[in-house]
Order: structure tokens, then C-alpha cells, then sequence
């Protein structure tokens, strides 16, 4: 098993425990686009959801509920 294969296992089963930067890089594997958005917030757009994912990230770490939030967009683009 690869090493995103492994993360987003743990992201599934416990989203909260996992850093913001692992949460990015499934993000991008997944198919998202990274954009900077204003002041700390991070903006993941894919063309396949309706809406994008917007992350505020703080001092390299986000809240458990964008986690959350997150895990529901990643399931929907999944195979």
C-alpha cells in the first residue's frame, strides 16, 4: 500500500487525527486544484463538486470540523 493509500485510510476512519498537510496532499490526489484564497483561508476547487473546498488554515493546522468537511467532498470523488 502507498503512502497516500495509507493516509487516506487513516483520514477515513479518524479524519481529525490526520495534519493539514496530509490532508492536502489527498486532496490534490484526489483531483483538486490548490488556490490561495484571501488572508490564511486555502480554496481546493475539482470539477466534478458542486461547490469548492475551502480550508482556513492556522499556524500549518486547521479544526477538526473542516477535517470533517473535507472527508465528505474526498468520498464524493472517490472511484
Amino acid at each position: 500500500m502507498s503512502r497516500i493509500e495509507t493516509l487516506l485510510s487513516k483520514f477515513q476512519t479518524k479524519p481529525e487525527s490526520v495534519r493539514y498537510a496530509d490532508l492536502e496532499l489527498i486532496l490534490l490526489h484526489v483531483g483538486c486544484e490548490k488556490i490561495n484564497a484571501k488572508g490564511s483561508h486555502v480554496k481546493f476547487k475539482n470539477h466534478k463538486l458542486r461547490f469548492d473546498i475551502v480550508i482556513p488554515v492556522h499556524n500549518g493546522e486547521c479544526k477538526p470540523f473542516y477535517k470533517k468537511q473535507a472527508l465528505k467532498q474526498i468520498i464524493k470523488l472517490l472511484p
